[in-house]
This record gives C-alpha cells, structure tokens and sequence, in this order.
C-alpha cells in the first residue's frame, strides 16, 4: 500500500520536500550572510523583541541573541504555516481524495485492510517530513548554526508537520469531501496561530494549547527542551490512530458528519452552472475567510501595542522596511501581504478543485448535455474571482475594524480596505498560471503550489534578507508597492492585469482542445 501511496502521488511528495527545504536553507544562508556579526546580530535582536505585537506574528523566540535565533524569528510566519500543509496536502490526497474518485474500492475489495490506506498516507507523510527535517538540519549547520540546536529545531518543525497529518487523517474519516479536509485544517491551523499568538503577548498558557506554540517551547537556540517533542508526537499517534481505528469501521465513502438529505428538486440557480459553482466552492470559501478574519482580527487587536513599539525605534522600523514617522500604514502593509497570501492560497486550492472534477468523472458527465467547456470553466472562473473578491473585502474590513477599535482612530478605515483591494492583481496573476497549468497539463498542477511557495518566500522574506532586487521581482505582490505605506504602481498593477488575461487565454484555449479527461 505504501508502494501504491508513492507512485499516485510521488511527484507532490517531491514537490513539496524540495520546496520546502529550498525555502527553508535559502532563509538560514541569506540570515547567516545579513546577520554575520554579533554586534548585527544583538541590534536584530534588541529591535524586534520591542512590545509584543511582533511576537504574535512571529513566536516567541528564546535564543534570539544568535545566528539561529534570527532564523527562528525570520522564518516564523513562514514556518507556521508551510510545515502543516506539508502534513495536510500529502495526507489529503491520498486518503478522502482517492477515496472520492474511487480508487479505494478497487484496492480495498482484495487482501488490502481498510485501515491501511491511512497508515500507507501517513507513512509517506511522515518519511515525507523526516526527509525534510534532516535536509533542514543539514542546511542550517552548513549556514553556522551549532549542530545540537539545528536538529532540535529541525525536528520540532518535522514534528509539527506530523501533528496536522493526523489531523487531517482524523478529518478525513469525520467529512465526506477533501475540500472539506482542507478548510477545516485550515481553521484548526488558523486557531493554533491564535492560540499560540495570544499566549506569547500575554504570557500565559494559552501557548501550550497550541501545536505551534509546542515546537516554539522547543527553545532550540536557548534551553534546547528536548523533551517537549513528545507532545506533538504523541499528539500526532493519537490522532493518527483514532483515524485508522475510524476507517476500519465505517463505510466505504461514508463519514461520521453526515449531512442530511437535499430538497428533492434542484432549485433554478443549483441547475445553473454558475449555481453549482457556488455550491462546490462555497465551503471551502468559508474556510478561508474564517481563517483570514481571525488572522485579521488578532493583528489589527495589536496596533496599538506595534505602534507603541515602533515610534523612536528606528532598529525595529528598519528591520521591517518601514518608516519610523508612519507605523500603523506600515503595519497595514505587512498584514495586507499575508492577506494576500491567503487570499492567492485559495484560489489555488478552488482552482484544484477543477482537477478534483476533471479526475472524480464528474466533468464528464456535466459535459454530456448542452453545457460547453467553455462556459463550465468560467463560470467556475467567476465564482472563484468573485469568492476572492469578497475574502480580501471582509479580511480588510475586519483589519480595518480592529485597528480602529485598537487605535481609537478611524480616519484611515478607508485606506486600509483599498490596500487588500489593490492586492488582487498579484493574486489573480497566480490564479491565471494554476488555469493555464491546468488546461494544459493538469498532472504539473503541483507546479503552481511550487510557484505559490516560491513567490510567497520572496515577497515576505525577500526584502528582509536583502536577496537580489531581480529575485523579488518574481513575486507579483513585490510590484504593487506596499499600500498604504507606499503609493500603489498603476503601471504594474496594468502589467499584472495583462499577465493574468494572457494565462488565462491560454487555459481556457487549451482547455477546450484537450482531451477530458486528461491523465
């Protein structure tokens, strides 16, 4: 079975493995480069441990006085969330979604226990993550980070990852679809990010709630407690085994949560093909705003606290590349880029969904009557821009809100709802290469998760480590020009336009001339 797991899905293993240790290596050797001395080092370290609004993007970092402290810090955010969906991708895929399209009934109507299919996609997912954290460990030493605190930190992101792979296995026996897997890791993700956050700006246990805040408590450059591992391992054989112990037991294609039973006619709008649009992406959209308020409401809650932490300190503003004079639109910038990385996150994932439909058989069939391909993909293409729209439109509005409240002041709510929108055009760039992949080679879809990763590194950490001015530039975000701290670039924002109707030609061209489905 795992022999099975490996040749399906293989190549997303490999994807997500080299992605991320890239990502992660080139982190630690820009830091090493920036921060070579220790008087550089003591400055980073004095800047951002000023008040406790950075902590809560960041962590809490015990050690931050070293070499690998900075890297801790800087890849944070980063960290927090790339390591979870490695667990949740892999695993996903190879249980519900298989599940879905019918491949289990074949495997499992031989020798094959219905338990182990799960054990098979945790396994890959855990050599998966074994394999990552000592490529991980291997670069950080290379980088001058001691030996001993490099594979603690190592292994607490490894461990991390393994944690939200029983989780989503978990998931996978409680909800009928894959979309479903995925928005509700999202949130559980999400709400470990807020759990751990809250506990650092306050001090309290609120951070041993949290998945996040166990590998933070590591200490890896400071107390190195080894012991704490054992939490989110245990935490993740718990996990793991209930979902095994769940799949020996119900149906085949079946689910704990049941929803009960449609109307017995299809109403004018679910008939539609923009109606059973909206009905597919519509829980997964949900995910993805609950996820991006929460975020939202928690950063906007701090502002104040940035803003006090920011005004006189020119170490701190230049560490982020914003103005000591003008925080708060700073911030706004900073949190307005990651809106953006979760808004492009989804439409990446709803995009998927696409393939899910081509791969599951049900394309074929919405094909047979009088609907074009043409108008199936776009009105799934609307339903996807318009689900966009709307999350980075109430994310801003949430920020907006709680910044405000934080602040007291409510003269720039308009701003900062006109900087998610000016934010668009870089994720609807994306949003056309994942189309134009996936009508023209949908098995390479992997490759626009590749993309997502390695354009988000650059436009969050690119400017902070001082990479090449051409390698930001990948980065469609890095051309929209930080509003509202910065003015907006209409020139590029025109460019991105032209990018994202060029793509997308080329997806719905190749789309309509392919074979469907496409192997």
């Amino acid at each position: 079975m795992v022999g099975i797991v490996w040749r399906a899905h293989g190549r997303s293993v490999l994807v997500w493995v080299i992605a991320l240790t890239a990502g992660m290596i080139a982190t630690a050797v820009a830091v090493a480069g920036l921060y070579d001395t220790p008087a550089k080092i003591h400055t980073y370290a004095n800047a951002v441990t000023s008040g406790n609004a950075l902590a809560a993007i960041n962590g809490h970092v015990e050690g931050i006085d070293s070499l690998g402290g900075v890297i801790q810090d800087e890849f944070g955010f980063l960290a927090s969330f790339l390591l979870p969906l490695l667990g949740i991708a892999l695993v996903t895929s190879a249980t519900r979604r298989d599940e879905e399209a019918g491949r289990l009934d074949m495997l499992l109507g031989g020798r094959i226990a219905r338990h182990q299919p799960t054990l098979a996609a945790l396994l890959v997912a855990t050599a998966a993550t074994i394999a990552t954290t000592v490529l991980f460990a291997t670069g950080l030493s290379l980088a001058g980070v001691p030996a001993r605190g490099a594979i603690l930190y190592a292994a607490a992101l490894g461990t991390l990852a393994f944690v939200f792979a029983g989780i989503a296995a978990l998931l996978a026996q409680l909800v009928p679809h894959a979309r479903g897997v995925y928005t509700w890791s999202l949130i559980v993700l999400v709400a470990a990010y807020v759990l751990r956050g809250v506990g650092d700006t306050t001090g309290t246990w609120f951070t041993w709630m949290s998945p996040l805040g166990w590998a933070e408590k590591t200490a890896p450059f400071a107390a190195q407690r080894w012991w704490v591992l054992t939490i989110p391992a245990v935490a993740g054989i718990v996990s793991g085994g209930a979902a095994m112990w769940l799949a020996a037991r119900r149906d085949l294609g079946s689910a704990l949560h049941r929803s009960g039973p449609g109307p017995a006619r299809a109403t004018r709008l679910r008939r539609s093909a923009i109606g059973l649009a909206m009905w597919i992406h519509g829980p997964a959209l949900m995910g993805w705003m609950a996820a991006a308020a929460l975020f939202t409401a928690a950063l906007g809650a701090l502002s104040q606290q940035f803003v006090d932490a920011v005004a006189g300190n020119a170490a701190l503003a230049g560490s982020m590349g914003i103005g000591p004079d003008r925080p708060l639109p700073g911030m706004v910038a900073a949190v307005q880029l990651y809106v953006a990385v979760i808004g492009a996150g989804y439409v990446l994932q709803a995009i998927g969904t696409l393939r899910t439909e081509e791969s599951c058989g049900r394309l074929e069939t919405r094909l047979t009557g009088t609907l074009s391909r043409t108008r199936w993909l776009i009105a799934h293409v609307v339903v996807i821009v318009t689900g966009l729209a709307v999350l980075t439109t109430s994310s801003s509005l949430v920020l907006a809100t709680t910044i405000n409240w934080s602040t007291g002041d409510w003269s720039g709510f308009g701003a900062v709802v006109r900087a998610g929108v000016d934010y668009l055009p870089a994720e609807l760039t994306l949003a056309g290469l994942a189309l134009a992949l996936f009508g023209l080679w949908p098995r390479g879809y992997a490759l626009a998760w590749a993309a997502y990763a390695t354009t988000t590194f650059l436009a969050l950490l690119g400017p902070g480590l001082h990479l090449a001015q051409w390698a930001i530039d990948l980065a469609p975000a890095a051309h929209i020009g930080h509003p509202p701290a910065g003015p907006v670039d209409t020139g590029s924002l025109v460019a991105l336009g032209g990018v994202t109707l060029a793509l997308a030609l080329v997806g719905v061209i190749a789309f309509r001339h392919r074979d469907i489905p496409r192997a």
